[in-house]
């Protein structure tokens, strides 16, 4: 702000957003706001995405993420909501962008859908495409390797699992549970100890609740399962837990001794552990400052403890600790990585090898001095693999090569938690959603712009000698342009599968423009664009989607205005005429919710009240709703052998 002279504007914290959820009063609408880590804000059910929602209503707005994606496709879609309207992507096949997360509807459909409003640039497109701009894009070469190692031997880290296999209680948030135990299983004994403990205390207040016939508070919810730890299974954990603590009893006098089984096996544990033997065998064989990464706060104190022979420190979210004792998260990050946080070099007593960390510290910082991240536990989500590694992975490195290293469930715990499958699955979503690089197609075609220079401006066509017989028309489609691929008597929406082929189009062999293959082609492509054209029509009233609050208001609306018909009241009309347009024409998410705090209210409502809402948002856009189709361009690839 100070290098570009920006007075005044206001800093808002994430976590303050999660307290005060309302927007103030005297807070005016700001004209631009960026959102740094914003993939915080992907559930739409949390405080902190219902405060900013409401926030950034009227406003321009960027969103700053490396992991767009945690989960799913509908992670992303929400993060568009807080600033498109519902139905913005109507033209290019997602009708309902809440309808689309709620639903994931069809990946290939979405992907192709959010591209116009991503910038994703992967790695290689930065080194190969920016090489010579004002910043030298150098970044370290990065190896993988993984180590399988369990907290214990194979036959008790085996009867553990099976222990925790047999737990039933939670009704259908049983597999939940079950998997933070095994997960913590997998991390070390103390952090599985901890979680016994928890789910000790969870099965006490399901007993009280039941007793009572009532749910879990949420208060008593965060007093089982505090929010730093597994924040991604706590979204889904907490409604399962609520319903089923609503419609049935918890078996828990089955599972109190399932527990009981559990720590006398634990008990029995040998002093050894393997794991640990595996990281210290690491750390010794190969020299490098490393940041070991953890799920569990209990495991990072336990290996500050198993560490202490080495110049290791840890950092427990805002805290942080040497041997010698507890210091601020700052004071250790200065010691571990002084030239990437930009401070002195410490003197010798605080000088650190290892840092251990928890994932609270997986974002945004600059970590370089460190060549090497291990995995020491997989986290619920891939997207923190990927935070994880960027702490080190980053420009300004000074090193030519870093490593990453990550440690694996042993066979038993594996069988039993499959969760290199769960995180497979969940990677392929990401690759979908762009985080593996594949949302960079616009970027590509920014070497065709600067190629036609001298084109006309109009529409235009052209043909070229290509692989294979195919034609691409771009075409605009309300006020969207969408690109269409067309291959025989098949037409399909590819914006990257265009791109490639538009960006060869430079270099290609030119060839004549066969109007009959061109006509074919927009025959081929009219069922398509006449399906995208009724999708708008119909996104106007949403008949699919019966429990928008708009949807409900419509008809209010418009008895409303009958009344001031014959009244002859002309002005009201006009502006009651404009809020069915809105209400019909869809909304944003923080819309949505300023609507909802109008109908919350006690008091009965009224029309006023609904104008009075109306006006205080920004104009709708009536031009959403254009039903117009254009050609704006085709080119087509008549294959190397056609001649014309």
């Amino acid at each position: 702000m100070d290098r570009f002279g920006v007075q005044e504007a206001p800093i808002i914290t994430h976590e303050s957003l999660s307290v005060v959820t309302a927007r103030p009063p005297d807070r005016p609408t700001a004209a631009f706001v960026v959102v740094d880590e914003a993939h915080r804000f992907r559930n739409p059910d949390t405080n902190r995405y219902r405060a900013l929602a409401r926030h950034v209503v009227g406003s321009q707005v960027l969103l700053v993420t490396a992991t767009p994606i945690h989960n799913c496709v509908a992670d992303l879609l929400h993060l568009l909501r807080l600033f498109l309207r519902d139905h913005a992507l109507t033209a290019l096949g997602v009708p309902s962008l809440r309808n689309a997360a709620r639903r994931e509807a069809d990946r290939s459909l979405a992907h192709a859908a959010v591209a116009r409003v991503v910038v994703a640039r992967s790695r290689e497109r930065v080194q190969t495409a920016y090489d010579g701009g004002p910043v030298r894009m150098v970044f370290p070469r990065s190896t993988t390797e993984a180590l399988r190692a369990g907290p214990a031997p194979d036959e008790l880290i085996s009867d553990l699992a099976s222990g925790v296999a047999a737990l039933r209680a939670g009704g259908g948030a049983a597999p939940l549970l079950r998997l933070m135990l095994l997960r913590r299983l997998g991390s070390s004994l103390p952090a599985f100890h901890a979680a016994l403990a928890r789910h000790d205390a969870y099965l006490d207040l399901a007993v009280r609740a039941a007793a009572e016939g009532r749910a879990l508070t949420p208060r008593e919810f965060q007093r089982c399962f505090p929010r730093a730890p597994e924040s991604d299974i706590q979204l889904v954990l907490f409604p399962l837990l609520l319903e089923h603590a609503a419609n049935g009893s918890t078996p828990c006098a089955d599972d109190r001794k399932i527990l009981a089984r559990l720590r006398q096996l634990l008990a029995r544990a040998p002093a050894r552990d393997p794991k640990v033997a595996a990281l210290e065998r690491l750390l010794s064989e190969r020299s490098g400052k490393t940041i070991v990464f953890t799920d569990a706060q209990p495991t990072a104190r336990y290996l500050l403890r198993c560490l202490h022979h080495r110049r290791v420190a840890a950092v427990f979210g805002h805290a942080g600790r040497f041997a010698s004792g507890d210091v601020s998260r700052h004071e250790v990050l200065r010691a571990f990585a002084p030239r990437a946080q930009g401070g002195p070099q410490p003197v010798a007593a605080l000088q650190t090898d290892v840092l251990v960390a928890t994932d609270l510290l997986s974002e945004g910082l600059n970590l370089q001095d460190a060549e090497r991240v291990v995995h020491y536990d997989l986290p619920w989500s891939p997207a923190r693999l990927a935070q994880r590694v960027g702490r080190i992975d980053r420009l300004g490195s000074s090193h030519a090569a870093i490593a990453t290293v990550t440690f694996l469930p042993p066979p038993a715990l594996a069988r039993a938690l499959a969760i290199e499958e769960r995180l497979a699955n969940k990677v392929s979503a990401q690759q979908v959603a762009g985080t593996g690089g594949r949302l960079d197609w616009c970027d590509q075609l920014a070497t065709l712009v600067s190629s036609s220079a001298g084109a006309p401006a109009g529409p235009c066509a052209a043909a070229i000698a290509g692989d294979q017989p195919c034609t691409i028309l771009i075409v605009r489609i309300a006020k969207l342009v969408e690109a269409i691929v067309v291959e025989g008597e098949t037409a399909r929406t590819s914006p990257a599968a265009a791109s490639r082929i538009l960006a060869t189009a430079v270099t290609a062999e030119p060839r004549a423009v066969d109007r009959s293959f061109l006509r074919h082609a927009i025959a081929a492509a009219a069922p398509l664009i006449r399906s995208r054209l009724a999708a708008v029509q119909d996104a106007r009233w949403r008949a699919s989607d019966r429990d928008r609050l708009a949807r409900r208001l419509i008809p209010w609306v418009l008895s409303a205005a009958r009344r001031a018909a014959r009244r002859g009241n002309g002005e009201q009309l006009t502006a009651l005429d404009r809020l069915v347009s809105r209400l019909a024409s869809g909304m944003t998410a923080g819309e949505e919710l300023l609507l909802e705090d109008l109908l919350s209210r006690p008091q009965a409502l009224v029309v006023p009240d609904l104008l009075a809402w109306h006006h205080a948002l920004p104009p709708a856009d009536a031009a959403d709703v254009t039903l117009s189709v254009e050609l704006v361009a085709c080119l087509q690839s008549n294959g190397p052998s056609t001649s014309l």
